[in-house]
């Protein structure tokens, strides 16, 4: 019997439609024009840290509050290979869990994590003043939900140091060295500057993913795998 595909869903569509969207307006702009918008869309770290008044650095402010770029940063890219590689992996999980959860809360757990996500960055590197862009910590809570949801297991619950661990938490854990990985692999290949990843983001995001895919499933609690 043939797989089950469910259809490109509509807030997976409407999602790659707006990121891609952004993407052309920045290029019909301008080099000058991009940047600017990922100075002042972007989330920086030191920048927000100051406006919430536990940061020491003092930037300028941009057009938006320093809180929203956590929202507005998710839609914007480091140029067109950043944006192929992310919507890549959007629309093939996004249609998956849009379908197992609904349009609602799939957009609710694609904008939680990349929120989560880019938290997690500013905690860990809370004085950076790199702009953080991107929508990759939003596609790791996808990917992180996709992996509760529907990976089969193959390798057998274990102890490790003494504590017992599932097969579908070492499953999961296995989708994110991959995911990390793919992350690392693609800025060592295409980044032409400094190499910069905003690692804490695609971490935060996953892990957000993991915990609520199965509370967020709507209806009875089926093995959507089956």
């Amino acid at each position: 019997m043939k797989p089950f595909t469910p259809p490109l869903a509509v807030v997976t569509r409407l999602l790659l439609a707006l990121c891609v969207a952004v993407q052309v307006v920045a290029t019909i702009g301008g080099p000058a024009f991009a940047s600017w918008m990922v100075d002042n869309f972007g989330l920086v770290p030191a920048r927000l840290t100051h406006s919430l008044g536990i940061g020491a650095a003092k930037l300028l402010p941009g057009i938006v509050p320093a809180p929203l770029t956590l929202l507005t940063s998710m839609f914007l890219h480091g140029g067109w290979m950043h944006l192929l590689l992310n919507m890549l992996f959007l629309a093939w999980v996004g249609r998956y869990v849009e379908w197992v959860v609904g349009r609602w809360r799939f957009l609710a757990l694609y904008l939680l994590g990349g929120i989560a996500g880019g938290l997690l960055q500013v905690a860990v590197d809370p004085g950076s003043v790199a702009s953080v862009v991107g929508a990759s910590g939003a596609i790791a809570a996808v990917f992180g939900a996709y992996a509760v949801l529907f990976a089969r297991s193959r390798v057998s619950a274990r102890k490790i140091l003494g504590i017992s661990i599932s097969s579908d938490a070492l499953t999961a854990l296995w989708y994110a060295a991959v995911w990390i990985g793919l992350q690392l692999l693609t800025a060592v290949a295409f980044n032409t500057g400094p190499f910069q990843v905003a690692i804490w983001t695609h971490i935060g995001g996953f892990v957000t993913g993991l915990l609520f895919a199965q509370p967020f499933v709507r209806g009875p609690q089926i093995d959507p795998r089956l």
